[in-house]
């Protein structure tokens, strides 16, 4: 093998071998908490692509002290409302909740047991919005009861506000559910700028 060939031939290996970190650092990217689960001030952000007249980026709090986290991210995945819409009993609605996410409403029962329900229907994480639809700035702690069931999946609580208008606004359109991103990484995007809820109060 002549210079020539020997040094093409060592370019052609670094070429392939940076290449496939390239690859192997996307998938890490992709799956590291960092990434998926970057919160500002105890919230993460979901963005809203369907239906058109709530496509805007909605601020969610993790639960305190149970479920999992997010280890991946969700591009056009759908959001399901529950049936019972409080989760305090099995899920009638399975078959189109499993692998997805689901919203339910807080009350009647604990968040772990609405969460527990939405696990078992197959959910991949459950967005409990609170009762009061005019709560546009009140957040709370999700916290565990007192039971030791085991939660894998994320809980998440949102506005009642933004509750109410995305329920609102999937039964107007009578579709199956809302079409979302999340969670979202707003790295570096200043929040004043983002397309909030007019509604809101952050």
């Amino acid at each position: 093998m002549s210079c020539k060939e020997k040094v093409y031939h060592l370019l052609t290996v670094v070429v392939v071998a940076v290449l496939n970190l390239t690859d192997a650092d996307e998938q890490i990217r992709v799956a590291t908490t960092s990434d998926t689960n970057l919160i500002f001030g105890n919230s993460l952000f979901m963005e809203v692509l369907e239906p058109e007249d709530i496509r805007f980026l909605f601020k969610i709090r993790p639960a305190k002290n149970f479920g999992g986290v997010f280890e991946r991210k969700y591009t056009r995945m759908p959001l399901i409302l529950g049936n019972p819409y409080s989760g305090c009993s099995p899920l009638q609605n399975y078959e189109i909740v499993k692998d997805r996410i689901v919203m339910l409403q807080r009350g009647e029962c604990s968040f772990v047991t609405k969460t527990f329900n939405a696990q078992n229907a197959g959910a991949v994480a459950t967005i409990i919005t609170d009762s009061d639809k005019n709560n546009d700035d009140s957040t709370i702690d999700m916290i565990k009861d007192e039971t030791d069931r085991e939660i894998d999946i994320p809980a998440l609580f949102l506005l009642g506000k933004d509750g109410y208008m995305i329920q609102r606004s999937i039964e107007r359109y009578s579709v199956m559910g809302a079409i979302i991103n999340i969670p979202v990484n707003l790295t570096g995007v200043p929040i004043n700028t983002v397309n909030k809820p007019p509604w809101t109060l952050w």
